[in-house]
């Protein structure tokens, strides 16, 4: 009885909190050349190691339909549980189209699949909140209401150190790449409302992004002090750390979740990226 979450692996919370919230996930997968990386195979240092070393760039692919029959089939045997499936953006992979083919075959009511328009953290807060609100006891309606609300609230704004990885992903074009990296300026980038990565703004240097998405986050915040929020990033906890404490010192967030860029979304941003996750 009772509430059921299920998500993706890219929506990048930490180990204990999915345990601590029993969210089960489906699993895009990462593979180098013929080499496919399964789930739990590769730590995320080892993963960002062996993308700094190898000659070919991952790839990802989305999870396999057997795979979310399997997970969502698992909890909507249980009688009267209702299972909210929270899942990437539409708009950057497949994974919500296979799970909306999964819903049609089951023809189940109590099965709910959202398109959380949101990647990484953004799509984390989101899930965690369902989550509590689960745990809570709140019905199915408080739950599905309350994403929808995030799904138009929730900004995620991201910075990316190393440029090789938007261009190969067609992210940028490689003239503009290059420019960019002659004069050492980071874009900043965000997730828009129908789901794509687009331009936000730009800043020259390292120290310039991070101080750039904070002012970001001053200007678009709303009543920031009572919010979860989140940070997400690929090998740069000291970034991470630092945002962290701005955060907490310059509006006073009480409670910042930090999650590692998991290997399929670190695949096309690289190491070096961070970002924030908050509600406006």
């Amino acid at each position: 009885m009772g509430i059921k979450i299920v998500s993706d692996n890219c929506c990048d919370l930490p180990p204990e909190i999915l345990k601590k919230y029993d969210i089960r996930l489906v699993n895009m997968l990462v593979r180098f050349g013929d080499n496919e990386i399964k789930p739990g195979e590769m730590s995320i240092d080892e993963f960002y190691a062996k993308m700094a070393r190898s000659p070919v760039l991952p790839q990802t692919s989305q999870p396999a339909v057997e795979e979310i029959m399997q997970v969502y089939g698992s909890l909507i045997e249980e009688e009267g549980t209702e299972v909210v499936g929270i899942h990437m953006s539409s708009g950057l992979s497949g994974t919500l189209h296979s799970a909306q083919m999964v819903q049609e075959m089951f023809q189940q009511p109590r099965l709910h699949i959202i398109d959380s328009k949101k990647a990484s953290m953004g799509l984390g807060i989101m899930v965690l909140e369902a989550a509590r609100l689960a745990e809570r006891g709140e019905d199915i309606e408080v739950v599905l209401n309350r994403i929808q609300e995030m799904k138009s609230r929730v900004r995620c704004i991201f910075s990316v150190q190393n440029l090789e990885y938007l261009i190969s992903g067609g992210r940028i074009s490689k003239g503009k790449g290059l420019v960019a990296g002659v004069l050492d300026i980071k874009p900043v980038l965000c997730i828009n409302d129908e789901g794509f990565i687009v331009p936000y703004d730009k800043a020259r240097g390292h120290r310039a992004a991070l101080k750039k998405v904070l002012d970001i986050m001053e200007k678009l915040g709303n009543n920031l002090s009572a919010q979860t929020v989140g940070i997400s990033h690929s090998a740069a906890i000291e970034d991470a750390m630092y945002l962290k404490e701005s955060m907490e010192k310059r509006f006073g967030v009480k409670e910042v979740i930090i999650g590692d860029i998991g290997p399929v979304i670190g695949s096309h941003v690289g190491p070096g990226t961070f970002s924030i996750f908050f509600e406006s």
